[in-house]
């Protein structure tokens, strides 16, 4: 174990600390792996590409068997983050609970919905814990309970908010024109697929046992308080300010208010209402430093918007001009960084550097 690791109490104290915006110093940690989940999880590389997946296709003990693994690789790396499982993030769950056919592919290394061809917008099911895929999401929080024996948090999965699943039912920019076509057929369907959402969060929160009286989170690997679901709306980077004010941020609003926490992931391109998000009361605000996309000091100023009212996770593939520029330059109140690595040496050298002279 590396020398900058901590107990898990101490790393749960940081994020308490952190989410209260009262951290001495940037919490800074290290993710092993791709950032594509089919790489993740051995159990993937079996997934056939010819035909869509059905829920039989996984195995949550082989998929729970993967996390632990991860959660030990991740351990080896250090720093203050804590490595948490989920059902397998790499299945696009909601879009599976309406019916999208899902693909996997090995050249992209993901999961894709398609859409259903039998779509019909005034007939999207509501959230039945008897659904094949409902079940499925059970099985594998189930066995990641007894894989994880309370080393390991656990936390719901990544779900796709409602315009990104507007995205996968209409089509990739259909649905923009469906807003200005058919604007009482979409307020409907968003209706809808929020109520989705909604249930599907609390179904996972009532399978998730409490860890140092927390969650985790599923891919960024943060301790949360109970009852936390992550959200994210990439496709809102599709619409104008006003076309997102008219259509999903009431629905965005409604998941807000529905869950005692929430955390939402954003990219740093295109339009992203960051604004509307400070004002709905979210915990954490993450954002990315997308490889091939603005650097850290190109997007400072959104940095220094989230900060002065929440906390931000940064992470990323986090080039070294980047992070000299995010531990130099941002407040440290408030602010958690987590960078892809997996040499145990290189997370080593870049905690001297930037964590390892400081006081806790």
């Amino acid at each position: 174990m590396n020398h900058q690791h901590k107990s898990i109490e101490r790393r749960v104290r940081l994020f308490r600390a952190f989410l209260r915006r009262e951290n001495a110093r940037p919490l800074f940690g290290f993710s092993p792996g791709s950032e594509f989940p089919l790489p993740r999880y051995p159990s993937s590389r079996s997934l056939p590409e010819n035909r869509p997946l059905a829920p039989d296709d996984f195995d949550p003990g082989a998929y729970a068997a993967d996390a632990g693994n991860l959660f030990l690789e991740t351990e080896k790396l250090g720093g203050d983050f804590i490595f948490g499982g989920s059902a397998f993030w790499g299945i696009p769950w909601l879009e599976a609970l309406l019916g999208c056919p899902l693909f996997a592919s090995h050249t992209t290394n993901s999961i894709r919905a398609g859409t259903p061809l039998d779509f019909s917008p005034g007939d999207i099911p509501a959230f039945s814990p008897g659904n094949p895929w409902a079940r499925l999401m059970s099985a594998m929080l189930d066995a990641l309970a007894r894989r994880a024996a309370g080393r390991f948090p656990l936390a719901t999965t990544r779900m796709r908010g409602v315009a990104d699943l507007l995205s996968s039912l209409y089509g990739g920019t259909e649905f923009v024109m469906a807003m200005f076509d058919r604007p009482d057929e979409v307020r409907r369907t968003a209706e809808k697929l929020t109520d989705l959402f909604i249930s599907a969060g609390q179904f996972q929160l009532d399978r998730i046992p409490l860890f140092h009286g927390g969650v985790g989170s599923f891919f960024y690997n943060a301790w949360m308080p109970p009852g936390t679901v992550w959200h994210q709306e990439d496709a809102v980077a599709l619409l104008s300010p006003e076309l997102y004010a008219r259509f999903i941020e009431p629905c965005d609003r409604r998941i807000a208010a529905a869950f005692p926490h929430l955390a939402i992931h954003q990219h740093s391109t295109g339009f992203v209402p960051t604004g509307a998000y400070l004002k709905m009361g979210m915990d954490l605000l993450e954002m990315h430093i997308d490889t091939g996309g603005p650097t850290a000091a190109e997007i400072h100023e959104k940095h220094l918007s989230i900060l002065r009212e929440r906390p931000l996770l940064i992470w990323g593939k986090i080039p070294p001009a980047d992070l000299d520029w995010i531990f130099t330059k941002l407040p440290h109140q408030g602010l958690a960084v987590l960078t892809m690595t997996d040499s145990p040496e290189t997370a080593s050298r870049l905690w001297t550097t930037y964590a390892g002279s400081s006081p806790d």
